[in-house]
């Protein structure tokens, strides 16, 4: 069976699937060079559809059954949705909204922020009110999934967005003949913003499902009240919140403590606040920035640890996976991973709504898979997320005539793998564009920068050079998988492919990984390289290993800070010249600056 899976919104994307197995998946941005894109995904749809014919597809799932088109606002995904804007949506929509109780329309706030030409038809047709704006936006989305692709509309079929985010997070772990506790959390999901779920036996289902699991929200809004981007920017409170002291932290960590806990499965107020950004604002008055994301990181910690213990309670069940865009936070899955009653943990890669396109073909897969009595263990594992384009040689001659490469930069084509290991070990900070793309928001490799991870002076170097990251931000590192036990501490043997979880590192690892920990607690949020996974990056870490004694090189993603990661040839050697990477490589060719 082939299924395209969908998800419009946040972060749109396009996947498709052939009997269970995900073959192709890419986010719109990286085709628009529009962080975070949340149109129509026009051009994701087309390269899955490259991948499958548009004549072969059994079956359209789209993720969200009831979006709300009152608040689709198209030009805030392409950047210009700022800071300032998101302060202005509190104060001029959700402020009368709540305290005045004035009946506010989103778009009258932000009339400057649709575009009514943008593809597959005029936005006009969205804007609805009223109890059927729900079932017409549905049908808008059908019509224009139908008439962009030529599918039949019969076969366009619409899935709960928690219910993805579960499918996803179970199928895409790989526990298969095991029982499975399934947890989903995000900021804005669709009937709820949280769920826990089980898998026996063959069977998936939602023992409880909330709308008051607000860490997603919570995070969402101190991440404005730090002067940071909502939606966006959650990473840099997570990678902040180090730094915060025990004294530093308790006052803003009391404060958090009187609002919302865990009871059972779901969460509830001690002091229910009318809304999150005015109630912490004042909450929060007289308290500095890293006290409050201290504060803020260890409660979310304690909430999602005490939900993961409660479902291990109440289920019996110790294998847990997690998805939704909460998961996306390395160190409450490094504290969940630690509790004595988890046996396994397993966390999706890019868990956000991006994901949801490949929850939904699962979805859709899972409810085929039943009504015809076929079991889901055959489902393949999701072993790796190489699932976008590729580029051969044609497509790099091509970018490299177009910015007259050759006459500015050294070109060298049939370059092996020890020859960019010599670079890096050298201290030469490189550009990596090899293989199909990889989905998702974090680079694994394929469209990557990396460097040498012993000396944390690189760190400086690349974010005064290339990133123009925040000082306190940390790199990752891809590890390779028979040498990971130097590095990490992992006891419970957890299968950590996708930087999803972190992990406490050993001696060995503080001192041989020391510019991809994080510079304050030393955690390391590690892609674990295995050679079936990813075989040319295997032998590229293999051969800086042989060469300098650390099987592992530092990694963060390819891109200039504020765009997607790049995707094609042309994209790379764009970062290349409006950087000061010293080396670009792209297959088997290798660009180099005067080094």
């Amino acid at each position: 069976m082939k299924i395209l899976g969908i998800t419009t919104g946040t972060n749109c994307t396009a996947a498709v699937m052939v009997d269970g197995k995900i073959i192709a998946c890419a986010s719109e941005e990286r085709f628009t060079r529009l962080k975070n894109d949340m149109g129509y995904p026009l051009k994701s749809i087309d390269y899955c559809l490259s991948c499958v014919p548009a004549q072969d597809i059994d079956l359209v799932a789209i993720a969200t059954i009831n979006m709300d088109p009152d608040r689709i606002v198209t030009k805030s995904a392409a950047g210009s949705f700022t800071i300032k804007d998101s302060v202005r949506e509190q104060k001029e929509y959700w402020y009368p909204l709540l305290y005045e109780k004035v009946d506010k329309n989103y778009l009258e706030v932000f009339p400057d922020k649709i575009e009514y030409d943008m593809p597959p038809g005029n936005w006009d047709s969205i804007i609805y009110h009223g109890p059927q704006k729900y079932e017409s936006y549905r049908e808008f989305r059908r019509n224009a999934v139908a008439d962009h692709t030529g599918i039949a509309k019969d076969k366009i079929m619409f899935f709960e967005h928690h219910r993805c985010h579960a499918m996803y997070a179970l199928f895409a772990s790989p526990f298969r003949n095991r029982d499975v506790l399934i947890f989903t959390a995000d900021g804005f999901g669709e009937i709820s913003n949280g769920s826990v779920n089980v898998y026996k036996n063959g069977e998936f289902g939602t023992i409880f499902s909330t709308t008051s699991c607000n860490i997603g929200r919570l995070y969402r809004y101190i991440t404005l009240l730090l002067g940071m981007k909502p939606g966006e920017h959650e990473y840099k409170v997570m990678g902040l919140a180090p730094y915060a002291l025990e004294p530093v932290l308790k006052g803003p960590y009391e404060v958090f403590k009187r609002s919302l806990k865990v009871t059972g499965l779901d969460f509830e107020y001690i002091e229910r606040p009318p809304d999150m950004y005015f109630y912490y604002r004042d909450s929060l008055e007289g308290f500095r920035f890293d006290g409050i994301a201290g504060g803020l990181q260890k409660y979310v910690e304690e909430l999602l640890s005490q939900w993961v213990l409660n479902g291990i309670s109440e289920t019996g069940i110790h294998n847990v996976v997690f998805s939704g865009g909460v998961s996306m936070n390395v160190k409450a899955s490094m504290q969940i991973s630690k509790l004595p009653e988890v046996a396994d943990y397993f966390v999706a890669p890019s868990g956000g709504d991006e994901s949801l396109a490949i929850g939904a073909a699962y979805t859709a897969y899972y409810d085929h898979c039943r009504s015809n009595g076929i079991h889901m263990d055959g489902v393949p594992v999701l072993e790796h997320v190489y699932l976008g384009p590729g580029y051969g040689d044609d497509e790099i001659e091509k970018a490299l005539d177009h910015y007259n490469t050759r006459d500015k930069y050294k070109v060298t084509q049939g370059v092996d793998n020890e020859t960019i290991a010599h670079l890096l070990g050298r201290g030469k900070v490189i550009g990596r564009l090899a293989g199909r793309m990889e989905f998702g928001a974090r680079a694994l490799g394929n469209r990557s920068i990396l460097a040498n991870p012993v000396d944390d002076r690189i760190v400086r170097i690349i974010n005064d050079k290339i990133k123009n990251r925040d000082f306190w931000m940390p790199f990752a590192a891809s590890i390779l998988e028979e040498y990971a036990d130097r590095y990490i501490v992992n006891p419970k043997g957890l299968k950590a492919p996708f930087m999803t979880v972190a992990f406490e590192t050993t001696e060995e690892g503080r001192r041989s990984l020391e510019a991809a920990l994080h510079p304050m607690d030393k955690t390391c949020r590690p892609q674990v390289v295995s050679r079936d996974a990813n075989p040319d990056y295997h032998a590229l870490i293999k051969a800086f290993g042989d060469l300098t004694g650390i099987y592992g090189v530092l990694n963060t993603s390819f891109n200039l800070h504020g765009f997607p990661i790049v995707d094609t040839p042309s994209d790379a050697l764009h970062v290349f010249e409006n950087s000061d990477l010293d080396a670009l490589q792209m297959e088997r060719y290798l660009i180099e600056k005067n080094i």
